[in-house]
């Protein structure tokens, strides 16, 4: 019987076919594994790249920001934005129109907070309009208060024959007798007719296309200087925080009339007598009436 030598190949268990099974499977693990860290690490390097990217924006956003609130001649508001324009001849005025302290409110005639602060204002106005030059622009807030516009107009129309600030004052202190009428344009005629104007020439005024510019004018710029309520109070450029009483007003403007200096064209030479004080005294019943106003 013939004997085979040769050495035989030893015949695969179950065991080691079991073990080289594992291993593959562990193989394929590991490429996976590392076919996902590859893709996280891209996944992380173009993160940083837009981070870097959106960082750089963002620095230049901030930079121009930065430039257009330090360029001369515009003051910059609590808020960083520029008052874009500073008194000019087309605006209403009353107190020392030559003085460098100046007082911008953006109003609207139908809004209640506007009417509460009108008495204040009217009071800082004759206490101190030789040394300050005060102005009102029109802010209409046309969705909440659906007459403001029109009561700007008839202020335009009013100041036409020079009675602005008559028609002003008339409109403030009487907003709940015109303020919630559909049509209150009647209203305004016979306030003008009270002020002793041509009521003819009143309601064309009312309609003319010059005060809706001026007054579209006024709300752009109001928008661009960060106005979003009324009233908004501007001191020397600056956007004030609305102060609570009259009082608190009063303080802020001795503040700013002191650290202002006074035009060298106002002092007196030495041979030369000082200015009577014009200043017009207030009755202890209307000041106390106005530092009761809560606002």
């Amino acid at each position: 019987m013939e004997t085979n030598n040769q050495p035989q190949s030893p015949v695969p268990t179950s065991e080691t076919s079991q073990l080289s099974k594992k291993e593959r499977r562990e193989m394929r693990r590991e490429e996976k594994r590392s076919a996902n860290a590859s893709l996280h690490k891209a996944r992380s390097l173009r993160r940083v790249v837009l981070w870097v990217i959106a960082l750089v924006a963002l620095g230049g956003v901030v930079a121009g920001v930065v430039y257009l609130a330090t360029r001369p001649g515009e003051t910059p508001n609590e808020n960083g934005t520029p008052l874009t324009e500073n008194i000019s001849p087309s605006d209403w005025v009353r107190g020392n129109a030559n003085s460098s302290v100046s007082i911008i409110e953006y109003g609207d005639f139908q809004c209640p907070a506007c009417a509460q602060y009108h008495p204040i204002v009217k009071i800082l106005e004759q206490e101190f309009g030789t040394q300050i030059v005060f102005s009102f622009r029109h802010f209409p807030l046309s969705q909440a208060h659906p007459n403001a516009k029109a009561a700007a107009h008839a202020a335009e129309a009013a100041g036409a024959q020079g009675k602005f600030w008559d028609m002003h004052d008339m409109l403030f202190e009487r907003q709940t007798e015109w303020a919630p009428k559909p049509r209150p344009q009647s209203t305004f005629v016979s306030y003008a007719k009270e002020l002793g104007l041509n009521t003819d020439q009143f309601e064309k005024d009312m309609d003319r296309d010059d005060f809706e510019n001026k007054i579209d004018s006024h709300y752009q710029t109001g928008i661009a200087s960060g106005v979003n309520f009324t009233p908004t109070f501007f001191l020397n450029g600056v956007k004030l925080d609305n102060p609570k009483s009259l009082n608190d007003f009063r303080h802020t403007l001795v503040q700013a009339i002191e650290k202002t200096p006074a035009p060298s064209d106002t002092i007196p030479a030495a041979d030369e007598p000082p200015p009577t004080d014009t200043t017009v005294p207030q009755s202890n019943e209307t000041q106390s009436d106005a530092d009761k106003a809560n606002l």
